[in-house]
């Protein structure tokens, strides 16, 4: 009886990825990010992958994103016998996004609107003089923060399955513990849907 429940469920399960996978299509990718933090902080650069399910003939497509990047850069200060100091600032991002095709250009190219929430974590690290070593590098700071983000984008179809796309997103980033941030991301990335 154990094997006969066990044959059904498998053709069920079966049954039913067939029949969504007529409707559905799953996407995954691979992206370079740019981040320009805020005034202190030179351009950053990281990678992200991203998720994406929807139904292939609708405008719509929901994305799960996960995307990290790092900077270092250096903080100038008053003191005569040491001009600089390095700093290693990065985050990692994970969020959820809405991506609404708004028209065709043509049978391949289409410009998309996306917008979602989601979190950051922040850390920041920087050198410090010490008696024993000189300088050293330390963490200063390690805090998350709610993001709302939205933005535009353009896709190229190179096929049925693969493409490729450049993006651009305002984000917005709030905590009670710390004044809110805005960074500006771009993108560019490829696509392949199974």
């Amino acid at each position: 009886m154990r094997n006969l429940v066990g044959i059904i469920a498998i053709l069920f399960v079966t049954a039913a990825s067939s029949s969504a996978a007529e409707y559905w299509r799953f996407g995954l990718g691979l992206r370079g990010t740019a981040v320009i933090p805020g005034e202190d902080y030179s351009n950053a650069l990281g990678v992200g992958v991203i998720a994406s399910f929807g139904d292939p003939d609708s405008r719509f497509t929901t994305q799960i994103e996960f995307d990290s990047w790092r900077v270092t850069y250096d903080f100038d200060i008053a003191d005569d016998t040491l001009q600089a100091l390095e700093h290693h600032y990065g985050g990692l991002g994970v969020g959820l996004y809405e991506k609404f095709r708004i028209f065709d250009l043509s049978s391949r190219l289409s410009p998309y609107i996306i917008g979602g929430l989601g979190a950051y974590f922040l850390e920041l690290k920087r050198e410090e003089a010490t008696d024993v070593s000189g300088l050293q590098l330390r963490p200063q700071y390690l805090h998350s923060l709610l993001m709302m983000a939205g933005g535009l984008g353009i896709e190229a179809d190179f096929s049925e399955r693969l493409s490729a796309f450049i993006e651009g997103r305002y984000v917005y980033l709030s905590s009670e513990a710390d004044e809110d941030k805005d960074i500006i991301h771009s993108y560019l990335g490829i696509r392949y849907r199974f």
